[in-house]
């Protein structure tokens, strides 16, 4: 792992454990659904600019690997399954496409996020070393994501 990604991953953990207070199991829903939204955004924001760039639908190869290295230090699974480790499912006043599944299923969702943390450390290794070409090689991170935002038994 790169040094800028340790400082990524490293901040991002700081700040789950920073957090972490808020997330216990009298926190406010609402607070852990906002908190649990702004996690996931990060991981969206992060794919999104590499798909626009592996598409071709912007010319910034020059960012693919700082892309990569966000993507991985935002898919940490810790920080990923600790902003779902409240179960807020019908609490609160939030939108929210959590659906009681994803809690039901504790198991099943946990393992997907570490392997999305895995396929986006593999991805962020592959930029780094100039080897990203490919839409193509983020579909196994892309799999993980449509795991739960895909499945119409995880998302309203």
């Amino acid at each position: 792992m790169s040094h800028r990604l340790s400082l990524l991953t490293a901040a991002f953990v700081m700040t789950f454990i920073v957090c972490s207070p808020a997330m216990s199991a009298d926190a406010d829903p609402d607070a852990i659904i906002k908190y649990r939204k702004n996690i996931m955004s990060a991981v969206g924001a992060q794919t999104g600019a590499l798909v626009a760039i592996l598409k071709g639908e912007v010319d910034l190869k020059d960012a693919l690997a700082s892309n990569a290295e966000a993507l991985a230090a935002s898919s940490n699974a810790a920080v990923v399954i600790g902003a779902f480790k409240q179960n807020t499912n019908g609490q609160g006043n939030e939108k929210t496409t959590a659906t009681a599944k994803v809690w039901e299923d504790w198991d099943r969702f946990a393992k997907a996020a570490k392997d999305l943390e895995t396929a986006a450390l593999d991805i962020s290794k592959a930029a780094a070393a100039g080897e990203l070409t490919s839409f193509d090689q983020l579909k196994p991170a892309l799999a993980q994501c449509g795991f739960c935002h895909k499945k119409a038994e995880y998302r309203d």
